[in-house]
């Protein structure tokens, strides 16, 4: 087993990297091909919300169009609310690229706004709007329209989306979470351990973690 497991996470990353290398070559544009500048792109740590030096910590791995995902957005919302200062939230990219073909542009597309300051604007909008971009062929127009409402510099934006940098931020994602056994979405752990079964409600998902809350008290 301990020589499989380096095999199946360097296939994941060789199959994330085509993944991104297919999308990005089936949008249509209409500038003439030319070399790239080489582009500095801030991305920072890891995405999260709420307080950073928080006693819990809960863990996404998550697709942006993945139904499953989307249900359970408002909950982590939610959950954030209540404890603004006991809870810290990591969202990690897990697009689950064989059957969610819009996937991987949707998590570029994030990581894109991310560079400008709107990671988690862009992350609410994927989710509200998520019926209408899974099903376009261009999902691409969509998160410009996305990034245009949220005010971002449209010619960055599309820069920093198609550049190497934000590709490798989500193969890296995906790595860490093959390493951690996931395999769909969502999936949560809390302080490290995984939560098994997913909480139906936010109700469920304060008793899964109450061990760690009521240690935060």
């Amino acid at each position: 087993m301990s020589k499989t497991k380096p095999i199946i996470v360097i296939a994941v990353a060789i199959a994330l990297a085509a993944s991104a290398a297919v999308y990005l070559s089936r949008q249509s544009s209409d500038e003439p091909a030319s070399a790239p500048a080489p582009l500095a792109v801030n991305l920072g740590e890891s995405r999260f919300l709420g307080n950073p030096d928080a006693p819990v910590t809960l863990v996404e791995f998550g697709d942006y169009q993945c139904p499953s995902c989307k249900h359970y957005h408002p909950m982590t919302k939610e959950l954030l609310r209540r404890h603004p200062d006991k809870v810290k939230f990591e969202f990690r990219h897990f697009p689950l690229v064989e059957i969610h073909r819009n996937a991987m542009g949707a998590a570029l597309a994030a990581e894109a706004a991310g560079e400008q300051g709107k990671f988690w604007e862009m992350h609410d909008l994927l989710f509200q709007w998520q019926e209408k971009w899974s099903a376009s062929s261009n999902p691409e127009s969509e998160f410009l329209a996305y990034a245009a409402q949220l005010g971002l510099d449209s010619n960055r934006f599309m820069q920093v989306m198609r550049s190497p940098e934000v590709q490798q931020r989500i193969l890296s994602d995906i790595t860490r979470g093959r390493q951690a056994s996931v395999m769909g979405t969502p999936t949560f752990f809390v302080n490290g351990q995984r939560i098994e079964p997913l909480p139906a409600n936010v109700d469920e998902f304060i008793r899964a973690m109450d061990d760690q809350l009521r240690a935060a008290r």
